[in-house]
């Protein structure tokens, strides 16, 4: 007989507000990041998607909305879409195409790179669940391609939902103001660590940075399962994989973290975070 999962278990993990009522009917086939679709199988073995609104998902304090009072908010959910899934290494959007509007990580994370000169291309950001990116398409047409890490979803604000929303709420045009100067503030950042910082700053600022995110979405701030592969740390860090690798070995060795795979395990957080100011490990 299958295991059905407890009504309140289904508030608790995914929604705020569901209304299932014959919980001995459903049960849980596939749960995506605590956010975007919720797939149930009922006793005749069909899935049915259940759309999940801005309020109901659990990132809504981490991502655009939060900045929106309720009747604000019913106004915003009717300009979202909710895109499919997306298969790892997939485009959300390639360099070169028409702005068609911005993008809330709602289950899995993205890359966004850029082609340099050499034909090669650079790591630009990485984005997890409940950040938003697209903001390189302001000028018309996206700067960055954006690639899934991993299985997938966003919301997407079209362009024109963008045009009308600013008008009618002028909250939400503080917030993607304030989103758009973090995002500068992020490139700045990154500007003074491939200037200023060593190889060791550079990958224990990352490290801290993740563990920061991660907390902020419920997820453990010490042991960090990485989507993004060696390769595109090294990229996004300007330096190589050989690299990254001898100095996740020096942070073994110096107990600030373990690497098993693309999981890293964090140690010490302290010390790492005093290691991005140059003040050393233990």
């Amino acid at each position: 007989m299958a295991n059905h999962l407890p009504v309140d278990r289904l508030r608790r993990g995914l929604c705020t507000r569901c209304r299932i009522n014959d919980t001995s009917v459903y049960n849980v086939r596939k749960y995506l990041n605590n956010v975007g679709f919720l797939y149930v199988a009922v006793s005749s073995g069909f899935n049915i998607p259940m759309k999940l609104t801005c309020r109901d998902c659990s990132l809504a304090e981490l991502c655009l909305p939060r900045a929106l009072s309720p009747d604000d908010m019913e106004q915003f959910e009717t300009m979202v879409d909710q895109r499919p899934a997306m298969a790892r290494g997939n485009f959300l959007y390639q360099t070169g195409d028409v702005f068609g509007g911005l993008y809330a990580v709602k289950s899995g994370s993205f890359k966004t790179t850029i082609s340099a000169s050499d034909g090669e291309d650079q790591v630009t950001g990485f984005y997890l669940p409940g950040e938003l990116f697209g903001f390189d398409g302001f000028d018309d047409h996206y700067s960055c391609s954006a690639v899934a890490l991993e299985h997938s979803s966003v919301c997407e604000l079209p362009l024109s939902s963008i045009d009308q929303l600013v008008v009618k709420l002028p909250n939400l045009r503080r917030e993607l103001d304030r989103l758009m100067a973090r995002e500068i503030t992020t490139d700045q950042s990154m500007l003074l660590q491939l200037s200023r910082r060593t190889a060791e700053q550079r990958l224990a600022a990352f490290l801290v940075s993740l563990s920061i995110r991660f907390r902020q979405r419920g997820f453990s701030g010490t042991e960090l399962r990485l989507s993004m592969s060696r390769y595109d740390i090294a990229n996004y860090l300007g330096l190589t994989a050989e690299t990254v690798s001898r100095l996740f070995k020096r942070l073994k060795e110096h107990h600030l973290a373990l690497v098993n795979g693309r999981t890293v395990i964090i140690q010490d957080f302290e010390a790492l975070h005093r290691q991005v100011h140059g003040s050393g490990g233990r």
